[in-house]
């Protein structure tokens, strides 16, 4: 099967223009024409709907809402299928995107949101004429949306990616009336809904969203009378501090964009123009005072730092602010010695700074190899798995489900 196409459109306000008492941010990622390359899947998703909102393209949106047996990907992985057939995201690793594509052509025409179901357990080449080998049962919503129906669906993954803790999504699935496609988006603080949501079971899906945790990438489906609702447990984008502005960065922060990362870049000095070309896709910000970190940039449990600035006085300032924090990784670029001297010199000042577990010197994974980009996808390999509560052991040698359910202190509740 041919590759899925994939086109972009400008995508608008990528960056946000943000100001503190001591750090300046600026845009990163000025998008002209295009989806930014490197932009992660999720994201993808979000900037073709804020477009196709700003076109009054009809598009339809495709998304995996129920899984049985394996999958390439996970309940919420999404395609968008533009009107002139091009498309932006994938579900399967290619196998059904050009069968998906006819589904929305039709359902474009009616105006109606529909589920289809893809049966690949069998394994044989009678149903499809390919030996798909995916050994799973999926179920895919696809929705029209345009204008802005489009933004609001938008606009509430992108709440769900920024948010500080996961949140549910619920998505009616099946139902009498006209309802089917629209969400709910369940939040520790609120609810969000989108679409013509049937406000007689809010209460009880919100009440069951819990149970969603416990389900891992195949999401899970309830019943309410006449309704079917999929429930999908949407993870924030982690959100990583990087201290320091050297070509070194420059790796880290490509990597981690294209993961959908939100990411801040720390600058001693004043900002420059030359800074959207070398870190694409993340915010910069100037900080004079390294002490006064917390000050530019949000530190809480759900951030990772990594400090590499290159500078051990400057360093120094920044680990302590960083301890001094709730982050809940802090990465030191250098030698075992170089930090075991930092937390010394902390200690003689008569500083009682709690350390915990979070301190990773040096940082990053031991995958081998050598020079920035080496070091880049070893730090980032670090910071995911701490911070998603990863072994990152070989998935070779686990045993049991590959994707664990999600921590139940971020649960809804």
């Amino acid at each position: 099967m041919p590759p899925v196409n994939v086109r972009g459109k400008a995508m608008q306000d990528y960056a946000r223009l943000t100001r503190s008492t001591v750090g300046r941010a600026v845009v990163l990622s000025d998008c002209k024409g295009q989806i930014p390359r490197g932009m992660s899947p999720p994201t993808q998703i979000i900037a073709a709907l804020d477009d196709a909102a700003a076109a009054n393209d009809r598009v339809v949106l495709a998304t995996v809402v129920r899984i049985t047996g394996s999958s390439y990907g996970g309940v919420g992985t999404r395609m968008v299928i533009r009107s002139d057939g091009s498309t932006v995201g994938i579900v399967s690793g290619g196998c059904l995107e050009a069968d998906l594509a006819e589904h929305a052509r039709q359902v474009r025409a009616s105006g109606k949101a529909k589920v289809v179901t893809y049966d690949t357990r069998a394994d044989d080449d009678a149903a499809w004429g390919l030996g798909l080998g995916c050994n799973g049962l999926i179920d895919v919503l696809l929705e029209p949306l345009e204008g802005s129906r489009a933004k609001s669906v938008a606009a509430m993954l992108e709440h769900a990616r920024n948010a500080s803790s996961p949140s549910v999504l619920a998505t009616v699935i099946a139902a009498p009336d006209a309802s089917v496609g629209s969400h709910m988006l369940i939040a520790s603080s609120y609810m969000e809904a989108s679409g013509d949501w049937p406000s007689t079971i809010s209460d009880a899906v919100r009440k069951d969203s819990v149970g969603a945790f416990t389900e891992t990438r195949r999401g899970m489906v309830l019943e309410y009378e006449d309704y079917a609702v999929a429930f999908e447990v949407v993870t924030p984008a982690i959100r990583l501090v990087v201290c320091g502005s050297g070509p070194d960065v420059a790796p880290l922060v490509r990597i981690a964009t294209g993961l959908g990362w939100n990411i801040t870049v720390v600058d001693h000095r004043s900002l420059e123009h030359s800074h959207p070309e070398r870190f694409p896709g993340a915010r910069v910000v100037d900080c004079l005072e390294p002490g006064h970190l917390h000050e530019a940039v949000a530190l809480a449990p759900n951030t990772a730092a990594v400090v590499m600035s290159h500078h051990y006085a400057r360093d120094l300032a920044y680990m302590r602010a960083l301890l001094s924090s709730d982050v809940g990784y802090i990465g030191m670029l250098g030698p075992r010695a170089r930090t075991e001297r930092m937390l010394a010199d902390i200690a003689a000042a008569g500083e009682s700074v709690p350390r915990g577990d979070r301190v990773f010197s040096p940082v990053g994974l031991d995958i081998g190899g050598d020079g920035p980009d080496a070091i880049a996808l070893s730090i980032v390999g670090e910071v995911s798995a701490v911070m998603t509560g990863s072994s990152a052991g070989h998935l070779r040698d686990q045993r049991g489900p590959l994707h664990q359910a999600t921590d139940a202190r971020a649960r809804v509740t």
